[in-house]
This record gives C-alpha cells, structure tokens and sequence, in this order.
C-alpha cells in the first residue's frame, strides 16, 4: 500500500521561502496530494528511454485532495470545494486511467489521503480544523477526523462508517478508530472488524499526547498510550483489556509529544525548552527507562537512533550499539534489512545500509526515495534534472547491493516533489498534474 498526505499541519503566519527541507518532509511522512479534474491519457514523450514510460496525467490542486496507491489501483479523493461539487472517492486503474468506479462520499473528505486496505479502501471525512499555541509563540492548526468510511474496494460501495479516525490493520482484518475532543485529544479507542464495522471492543481514555499499536499495525500484539504529564498504559490489542498503567520514571522537565513502537517496546518523545527533543525508549512490561536518544526509528530488527553527528542501530531491548555510522543522520526501513540514511545534513542525498551490520551498499544516490511497496527488490528515488533544468530524474537502487540503474526523466520543469510507488508503478505530481509512470522491470 501506498499513501501520501500533505499539509495536515500549517503554520499561521506564512514564511519565505526556503530550500525544501527533506529531512521534514521523510519524517513527517508526508501529506495532502490534491487531485481535480477529468483524466487524460499521455502519450509517450519523445526521448524517454526504456525502464519509464508515461501512461497517463491529471490536473492536479496541491491544496485540498488527496491520492493513493495500493497495487495496480490508484484511489483519488476529491475534496469538493468548488461550488456545487460533490465530494467524491474513486478508483482507477493504474495501468490505463479507466475509472473503475466514483462514489459520493456525502461529507467534506479530510484532507488525509485514503487507506486501501486489502477489499476495503477507508476515506477520512468530516474534517475539523483546530488551533494550538506552542510555548513560544507559535501557532499551529491540526486537523481532526469525525468521520470514516469504509468502501468496497471493488466496488465501491460503501460498508459501513464510524465516528473517529480509523486505521487499519489488514493482517488482523481490523481497524482501530481513535476518537478527538474539541483540542483535538484522543479520548477513546474502538477496534472494529474492517470489512463490516462491528464493533470488538471500546476504551474511553484520559486525553492522550499519542497513542501506537506494539510493535505496529501489521503484527500489532498490545497498544500502548501516554498523556502530556508521562501516564502510559499498554492494553491488549485482542480484548482492549489493561495490562499496565503507570507514571514513566522522567524528571517532567517538558511535555510529551508522540509515541512510538521501538520492537517490543516503546519510545517517548519530549520537548525541552533548553535542550530540545529528547526520547525515551521504555519497558513496556515494566516501564523501565531503558536508553535515550534524540530521535529513534524502526531499522530492521534494531532501532536506529541519532545523534549529534551520526547515526546508530541499537537493540531495541537493552539500547546495545550494534553499529554506528558517523556523518549520517536520519534512517528510514526500505526491506526487512535494508535502511535509506541521509548521506548529508539536509538529506539530500541517500546511502543504502545493511540494517543487519551498518555494511555501506553502493554509492549515495542524490534525490528523495518515493514512498510505498515499489518493487520487492529495489526503491525508486526522484530528482530534478540539470539539462533540462527541473524535470525529474528517475533512479532505480537495487536492495541487494545498492546498484543505481538510471530509469529515465519526464514532466514539464519544477522543483522536487515527493512521489509515490507501487510494484511497476511512479505517480509524480508536479504543477501541471499527476504524472503516473510505468516502470520496466
């Protein structure tokens, strides 16, 4: 499965413009592609070698819909902001452009991208903008969902909805639907079956800073929840039934911002005022601080954490130091063993690691990795080309030993943008539409 959002959070008062920050946008993993408009097939470009082919385009408004990719279907979410427009969820082959069905969704989408998942494809509706005041000054606006609907995927047609945010769990069959108050707090989890909505289990909550599944929505075994002043609990995913609750033995110093799975275990994040993000990575049968870093995300097997200058992989269980990789920073899991690190300070260029050893595959290949299942044995990265100025780049890095195989470039001049793949499959959205692009094996 394929997803991408943008612009789920936006600051008040607009900046100027900056060089784009990779190093955000792969964290935050990225939201709101906007999709408008009737769709046209495109016809090869003159000059594009073999490995990449152009199949077909949509206008596209970067600001209100939104696109995913799951196998050979697109899912294209359109807000209906116009006057008189329908917001509608539709589903097209991805191969051919032909819409394999539209529906209604009867309430303003979300501005979160679809969820495909397996027959059911979940729409976030009914969207509820909220503000928070950092303690400095700044301001944000979040955005809440009220309302999930599941649709068949094959059809269409819809199953059933429910109040809150809803996130699936296709191996479970299952979605687990997080519900907000007015601030935007997630007071209560519900897990439901996907295919007809029935209800498993219910918990009202204590208003939460976040809340994960243990260790994620494939394999999901307990979830665990921690609120602003460091309360976490962990209950079973099964039954909803608690298994531990308690204070995590922190100083307080700043407030709790997220939660994380860490194998296992879990990570907490906290802003500090004097030091910044500092994270945590507890027991979650005990509650025990077991290591800390500045950031901490999965890495295969271990963890990978950073630090000033460098990067490390640890054993989520005891924070042992497996390898470290000095001027790296960030790492992002593309294979049951393979990890994409920044080879440079802003991310611009990539490095394939053995997740396993740290073992350097390949060269750096500058550009941004396209998010999604792609190809079992290889991960498409975009760049903008040199000459001409702009169109982007498509490279191929095979995951057994980083290999680049240049794909070819397409698209009218613009700057990076972030795209999305599936096996044989690049969508791109660029200003002038969404490039979706076969990809030769």
């Amino acid at each position: 499965m394929t997803v991408i959002d943008l612009g789920e959070v936006t600051h008040e008062d607009a900046g100027p413009a900056v060089p784009l920050n990779h190093r955000r946008l792969l964290r935050v993993l990225l939201a709101v592609l906007t999709v408008a408009g009737v769709l046209a097939v495109a016809g090869s470009a003159h000059g594009t070698p073999p490995g990449l082919r152009p199949l077909w385009i949509t206008p596209l408004n970067m600001e209100n819909d939104a696109v995913a990719l799951d196998g050979d279907t697109a899912y294209l979410a359109r807000t209906g902001v116009g006057v008189g427009d329908t917001p509608t969820l539709a589903a097209y082959n991805l191969a051919t452009g032909e819409m394999r069905w539209s529906t209604p969704t009867g309430d303003q989408l979300a501005g979160y991208s679809p969820r495909p998942a397996g027959d059911v494809v979940l729409a976030p509706v009914d969207p509820v903008t909220v503000s928070h005041n950092e303690e400095n000054g700044d301001r944000y606006f979040y955005i809440t969902v009220r309302t999930t609907i599941a649709l068949d995927a094959a059809t269409g047609d819809e199953l059933w909805r429910v109040n809150g945010d809803a996130h699936p769990s296709v191996p479970t069959g299952t979605a687990l639907v997080a519900e907000h108050d007015r601030q935007n707090r997630v007071v209560g989890l519900r897990a439901v079956k996907l295919r007809d909505g029935a209800e498993l289990w219910h918990l009202a909550l204590p208003p939460l800073a976040d809340w994960t599944p243990l260790p994620d929505f494939d394999h999901p075994e307990a979830i665990a929840t921690v609120t602003q002043n460091g309360t976490a609990s962990v209950y079973g995913f099964a039954d909803g039934k608690l298994r531990k609750t308690g204070r995590l033995p922190w100083d307080g110093e700043g407030v709790v911002t997220s939660i994380a799975p860490t194998g296992p275990n879990f990570a907490v994040s906290h802003d500090q005022i004097a030091s910044g993000t500092m994270t945590t990575v507890y027991d979650s049968g005990t509650f025990k601080a077991l290591w800390f870093a500045d950031y901490v995300a999965p890495c295969g097997a271990l963890a990978c954490s950073s630090y000033f200058d460098g990067l490390s992989a640890r054993d989520p269980a005891t924070g042992r130091v497996v390898w470290n990789l000095p001027a790296t920073h960030d790492g992002w899991q593309v294979g049951a063993d393979r990890t994409l690190v920044g080879a440079d300070r802003n991310n611009n260029q990539l490095q394939l690691v053995d997740s396993r050893t740290g073992k350097l595959l390949g060269r750096p290949v500058t550009g941004m990795a396209a998010p999604g299942s792609g190809e079992a044995d290889s991960v498409l990265v975009t760049r903008p080309s040199l000459d001409p100025v702009g169109q982007l780049v498509v490279t191929r890095v095979d995951l057994a030993d980083g290999r680049q195989t240049p794909l070819g470039r397409f698209g009218p001049s613009g700057d990076q943008t972030v795209c999305l793949s599936s096996p044989g499959y690049l969508a791109c959205p660029r200003y002038d539409g969404l490039h979706v692009m076969g990809v030769d094996p």
